[in-house]
């Protein structure tokens, strides 16, 4: 059976088999494409969320690794009905504490496949959509000291992983209300999202060790998260 196929490792064939996805209007080419499917997405793509869970898990307990239910590409019927193709050309995996409000989400560590946008094989962490409460506190942290993160992205092993530091894409115009312009971090202090990232080569992603460094890598960003956790829980050293 499908079902009990030994996983196989990640290669350019899953990068392809998403992009295919992508294109079909069939409901049931899944179905006829099954074992393909469990082949070379679903089987590494389960077999890495369990490697990864195993590996932080007990250094990041408050954190939910998902283990099941991933690598889904068919569509609810109501969101084919609104118009979305029948299969996602691209799946993901986040991982992150439980939030205790419904507005607001913590920082989380995420891994995701677009084939369709160059064949982006994408690791990050940190904050991704704050409320403007939250980053309002992750600038005042960062406006009173940005030490830590300076340290942080200038320290050797963290830098293996996301040698640039914050992603500096989505940047605010002008300085926020309350921040000067003239403050020596005032490009962090302009971010809309505090997130590092990284995108992987199709070469790395097709390694038998590549689940090795994707742990690696979420062990730094973690770093990070701890970091913006202190930002928001207002316990930043002053």
């Amino acid at each position: 059976m499908a079902n009990k196929m030994k996983p196989q490792k990640f290669s350019k064939k899953t990068l392809d088999f998403l992009v295919k996805a992508g294109k079909q209007k069939s409901p049931k080419w899944l179905d006829r494409n099954i074992e393909e499917y469990e082949t070379v997405l679903r089987g590494p793509f389960i077999n890495l969320a369990e490697q990864v869970k195993a590996a932080l898990q007990p250094i990041a307990r408050d954190y939910h690794f998902p283990s099941k239910g991933l690598a889904r590409i068919k569509r609810p019927d109501f969101k084919v009905a609104g118009g979305q193709s029948q299969y996602k050309d691209w799946i993901s995996m986040i991982a992150t504490r439980p939030s205790k409000s419904r507005f607001e989400s913590n920082p989380h560590l995420f891994f995701g496949l677009f084939p369709n946008e160059n064949h982006k094989i994408l690791i990050a962490g940190g904050l991704w959509q704050p409320t403007s409460q939250q980053a309002r506190l992750v600038r005042e942290a960062i406006s009173q000291d940005a030490t830590p993160f300076h340290e942080l992205f200038s320290d050797r092993q963290f830098r293996t992983c996301f040698k640039n530091g914050f992603h500096m894409q989505d940047v605010s115009s002008r300085a926020p209300r309350g921040f000067s312009e003239n403050h020596q971090d005032i490009a962090w202090i302009k971010l809309k999202k505090f997130v590092v990232y990284k995108v992987i080569s199709v070469k790395d992603f097709s390694s038998p060790k590549f689940a090795e460094a994707i742990i690696q890598d979420f062990k730094q960003a973690l770093r990070l998260n701890q970091l913006l956790d202190q930002c928001l829980k207002m316990q930043w050293p002053s």
